[in-house]
């Protein structure tokens, strides 16, 4: 063989061992991408994110409580509206109720106006006795500065601590008064209540008509509405000033 065969020769067992390498690194590369044969791959679809399945969860959750509520509403509601269609009437049998205006017995009775007359008679009689006193003071009080020193100096210390004493107890003698105006508004009130708190005992007593009379009024009163044909005001207050009229007159 020459030389020229021989170097043929190494050229193709060149080029074959180069062509055998690469099918071996093909071969590799296949076997390390290509997925093991007892590996089962698992179906499209079943894998689930946690969010997904939590939303799931609640949305079963939520439809069940539709269903519970919608079950309520159609088993309660028929006898929710058979109660608020059909109201509810109190049987009050042989009960008689009147109610009585007590606004219109502070303007109307006339005994009510006499106490009111008076408690503001007493209380400008206060007031004024209130001013004299502060009058007086001031009065004493300049006369000293003018003639003090003429008096001995015990005479004017015994001048000085009762004109201190007085200036202290002024102001007090205020409160007093307000108190006493107080005491006797409470004391006619109460004398106002017995008197119709009395009448009504005794004209409910000997005409035998109601059960329950109720107080009224446009400030503070626990009737909210009542028919005009319960009003019994007129005739009580009538019956008052019969009544006042008559123990006044002796």
């Amino acid at each position: 063989m020459d030389n020229q065969d021989l170097d043929n020769n190494n050229i193709e067992d060149n080029i074959n061992s180069k062509i055998a390498s690469e099918e071996e690194k093909i071969e590799e590369e296949k076997i390390i991408y290509e997925e093991p044969k007892d590996t089962i791959p698992l179906p499209k679809g079943k894998k689930r994110s946690p969010l997904i399945i939590t939303f799931a969860i609640f949305s079963i959750l939520s439809f069940v409580g539709v269903i519970v509520l919608l079950c309520l509403f159609l088993c309660g509601g028929p006898k929710e509206n058979n109660i608020s269609s059909t109201p509810k009437v109190v049987q009050t049998g042989d009960l008689r109720i009147a109610y009585v205006n007590t606004d219109s017995i502070l303007t109307q009775y006339e005994y009510a106006k006499d106490l009111e007359k008076s408690l503001t008679t007493y209380q400008t009689s206060l007031e004024a006795n209130y001013q004299a006193q502060g009058k007086k003071l001031q009065t004493d009080y300049e006369n000293y500065l003018k003639t003090g020193d003429k008096l001995t100096l015990t005479e004017q210390k015994k001048k000085e601590e009762d004109l201190t004493r007085r200036q202290q107890e002024f102001p007090m003698l205020q409160q007093k008064m307000m108190a006493q105006l107080q005491q006797r508004q409470f004391e006619d009130n109460k004398k106002l209540l017995n008197a119709v708190y009395a009448f009504i005992n005794d004209y409910n007593a000997k005409n035998q008509k109601f059960n329950i009379i109720l107080s009224r009024s446009y400030i503070s009163s626990a009737v909210l509405y009542a028919d005009d044909a319960l009003d019994i005001t007129d005739e009580i207050v009538k019956g008052l000033n019969q009544e006042y009229k008559n123990v006044k007159g002796k």
